[in-house]
């Protein structure tokens, strides 16, 4: 006699569901929009070590602007 279907080991390194959230990622109305990817493609700060500490500095004292 075989075992059950629910006594058998499952692999959790392969998910049914990753290339479906792909998909729905990659199709999403929020990555379509050509200025949406340019935003995802544009510098996320200062690469300047010294610019980017004064930043920090700026808003841990709380200056906004």
């Amino acid at each position: 006699m075989t075992k059950h279907i629910l006594d058998r080991q499952h692999s959790r390194t392969h998910s049914k569901v990753m290339p479906f959230a792909e998909v729905t990622r990659r199709t999403a109305p929020e990555g379509s929009n050509p200025a949406a990817k340019q935003l995802l493609r544009r510098k996320k700060g200062p690469m300047n070590a010294s610019l980017r500490a004064r930043a920090f500095f700026r808003i841990d004292r709380g200056y906004t602007v």
